[in-house]
């Protein structure tokens, strides 16, 4: 299980993310909250795969984690709820961005968010603090 502790009203850096497998913990002087980022994020044989091997999954969970939330959080990414063409639409605006990320991750990536964050799932339930950094943002 991962577990991140987040802040209570969040003050959050991405460093908290970097590293998926990892627990950091992120404490200020406000009351702290638990995030499971393996329910979030589900790569178990039981969970939403796709085409995706539970290995595939962590993979591009990782690059999730490690290149988006270089530019901000993983907030509206998890509550966009998107249809495949409107993630295919979103991504084609972001590849540019992540010049680092080789074709097949790219592609990897653009899997993993189809297959688990599109209109036929529920929205991951996050923290209040956590919820209140995707207000506002573009869907």
């Amino acid at each position: 299980m991962i577990s991140v502790r987040f802040p209570k009203p969040a003050v959050l850096a991405t460093a908290i993310l970097l590293g998926a497998g990892t627990t950091v913990p992120v404490m200020t002087n406000s009351q702290a909250q638990d995030l499971d980022l393996d329910v979030i994020f589900n790569c178990s044989t039981d969970g939403p795969l796709g085409e995706q091997t539970p290995e595939q999954c962590l993979e591009s969970r990782s690059v999730l984690l490690n290149s988006c939330t270089a530019c901000h959080t993983f907030v509206p990414i998890v509550k966009a709820q998107k249809s495949e063409e409107a993630w295919n639409s979103t991504l084609s605006v972001h590849r540019s961005r992540v010049p680092d990320l080789t074709d097949e991750q790219f592609e990897a990536l653009r899997a993993f968010l189809i297959t688990h964050f599109n209109e036929t799932l529920p929205p991951p339930v996050l923290p209040p603090a956590l919820e209140a950094l995707g207000a506002g943002l573009p869907a």
